[in-house]
């Protein structure tokens, strides 16, 4: 996979092969894989922390 596709720098590269080798897929399996957990963490809804205090309208 070319790096220039990724953007990544040549020790990341080299990590994220490493490990697509551990785990029997090709590095742009392992990206793609990776990035769609991170975009579903970062889009998964959470619960609202403290108390929701209420609207009031200024008359």
């Amino acid at each position: 996979m070319p790096i220039e596709q990724v953007g990544l720098d040549q020790g990341r590269m080299a990590q994220l092969e490493r490990e697509a080798e551990k785990r029997g897929v090709t590095p742009e399996e392992l990206a793609a894989e990776l990035l769609r957990r991170e975009l579903a963490n970062r889009t998964k809804p959470r619960n609202p922390r403290g108390t929701v205090a209420p609207f009031y309208r200024k008359a």
